[in-house]
Formats: C-alpha cells, structure tokens, sequence
C-alpha cells in the first residue's frame, strides 16, 4: 500500500504543468476532500489523482480526508456538516447522490437538499464478463446467448458482484427482471474476491465494474461480453451495449458508476464557480486520463454543475426500479 502510495505521489508531480498558480479557494486555504472509502480503492485513487493534477494546474493545496464506513454515509455526513465555503468538499460516487438514501429505512440526509453538486469527474460502465473455457463449453459466444442459456428450462447463472446492495447488484437484478434469466446473485466484498473466484470457475460470470476485471480481459482469461451502459464504451468499443439488446427488453438499461465532486449545502456561486473551473483544468491533465482509463474510468467534468443535477433527475426513476427489484436494504 505504502509503495502505491509513493507511485502516485511522485506521478502527481507531472501530471500537468503548472498554470498560472491561481488557486481555488481563497487566501491560500488548503482544501480538505473527504473520500467515504478506504485508501487504496478507486474512489480514493480517483481523488489522489484528481487532487495531484489540481495541485499541478492550479497551486491549490489539498488534504485527502478518507472516511470509510456506514456504506459511505460517514463520509457524506461529514461533509454536510462542513462550513460552506469551499475549504471542505467531497468525492463522491453514483450511490450517494441517487440509490443510497433509497435504501435507508431513516436516511440520515436529503442528497438534494444537504449536498452541492459542482461536476462530474470520472466515470466507468459495468461490464459482463464469462472465462473464455466456460464461454467455449457453453456456447456462449456473445451475451444474447448468455442470456438465453439462462431462459432455459433447468438453467441457472451464478453472478457474483462486489456487494449486496452495490450497482453490481442493482444491475443483475434489473437484467434478470428484464430478461426473464435464471440468475443467483452471489455477494462478495468487493471486485477482486469475486474474480478470484469467476477464474476458478465458481462462478458463471460476472457483470460488475471494470477495475477488477481489466488485467483478466487483457490477458484473454476473462471475454467482455457486454457493458452496462446504452451506448459502447471508448475503453472497450468493441463490446456491444445495452441498447443493442432490444430484443432482450434491455435498450433503455444505463448503468453507469461515476464519480463527482460536491459540497455542503449554501455554497455561493463564486465558490462552486471556483471549484468547477479549477477541476475542469485538473481534467486536461492527459497523464490523468491515461492512468484512470487503465482501470476503465473515463476522466473529465459536466458542462456544469446544472447538467450533474439533471442528470440525477433523469436517473431517479432507474434507481428506484433497481432497488425495488434487488430488494437491497441498508439497516
């Protein structure tokens, strides 16, 4: 862990060259970023890298804040009980703004109400992975196939993902639903116990997010089947998406994790105008964008904060679809 740490430290320095040391926030305040992850994980790596680049673009200093546990609810309070102005953001992902609350019997806040979303800064689709042994003894040569396997009489696929109640999670169950497969959902903690196990051939696939899977699929252990998103994706073009899977009852599925930079409640515009405009320089770093998209995310920020909050608007309903059809809870 230390090692990686070190790695990324010293990438930072050159992730952008400087521009202009305008910092983001005023009077040189140093910026604290709260991650709701532990170090080490994609959410944290995302903020390392994206708070590296800041640094380079901008002078802007920045202290990683992880706040692990509760399901990321510990992290999310601790930033709507920060003081609103700028000096404490936070690095989020999809659950936060949309599915988690919906999975609390008391949720402990109103994303809407208690959180300022300023941009998106990082995104990756779901992908549908089989062995390439398996996918040979079977005959599944693409994910229609897959699919129809699991329709038959008898059939069942075993699905691992990284979590209950994870957008892994969410997905399978809507991909059941939708397609009236057999499919058991098997919960892991986390990506990379669940692959372990897929290559050991005790699961049957698994439709989870990238980070875990990309060295299996560019070794050719593991076959991308699919990707969880309406459109392809430009880490993997090559992989049809849901929407090529009308037939399926699947063109209007759009599962995409992403990653976006928030604040308390009552941030000024000034404020979020600052941030927005200093992470969209971070965002051009192309040492940045080639170390996420090694581990399938996409780097870059939102037109504006306005497209983020609409975004999440259009969203809603698929989340509510998902957590209904998982039956996820979150005591």
């Amino acid at each position: 862990m230390m090692h990686r740490r070190h790695l990324l430290a010293a990438a930072g320095a050159s992730l952008l060259p400087t521009m202009g040391h305008s910092a983001v926030l005023p009077d040189g305040k140093q910026m604290r970023m709260v991650v709701p992850f532990p170090p080490g994980g994609q959410g944290d790596t995302v903020a390392r890298l994206y708070s590296e680049a800041l640094t380079a673009a901008t002078g802007q200093s920045v202290l990683i804040d992880n706040r692990a546990g509760g399901n990321g609810v510990i992290g999310v309070e601790a930033i709507v009980r920060s003081p609103p102005d700028g000096s404490t953001v936070g690095l989020l992902n999809v659950a936060a703004f949309t599915f988690l609350p919906l999975m609390m019997a008391r949720p402990s806040y109103d994303p809407a109400r208690d959180l300022t979303v300023i941009t998106r800064v990082a995104s990756s689709t779901a992908v549908c992975v089989v062995t390439a042994e398996r996918a040979r003894q079977r005959g599944w040569t693409d994910f229609r196939a897959l699919i129809n396997w699991a329709k038959q009489p008898g059939n069942e696929l075993s699905d691992g993902s990284s979590g209950n109640g994870s957008l892994a999670h969410l997905l399978i169950a809507l991909v059941a639903r939708r397609t009236g497969a057999s499919i058991l959902h098997a919960p892991y903690r986390g990506g990379a116990p669940a692959a372990t196990d897929l290559l050991a051939g005790n699961l049957d696939m698994i439709f989870d997010f990238m980070p875990a899977l990309m060295p299996h699929i560019q070794s050719g252990r593991l076959v991308a089947l699919a990707v969880g998103s309406n459109g392809r994706s430009p880490i993997m073009p090559d992989v049809p998406s849901m929407a090529e899977f009308a037939d399926l009852n699947l063109a209007e599925v759009d599962l995409q994790s992403w990653n976006a930079l928030c604040g308390p409640a009552g941030l000024s515009r000034d404020i979020v105008s600052r941030l927005y405009e200093g992470f969209k320089l971070a965002s051009a770093s192309p040492l940045l964008a080639e170390r996420l998209g090694a581990s399938g995310l996409i780097a870059g920020v939102s037109d504006s904060a306005t497209a983020v909050q609409d975004q999440i608007r259009h969203e809603m309903p698929m989340w509510r679809e998902m957590v209904e059809v998982s039956g996820a809870k979150i005591d």
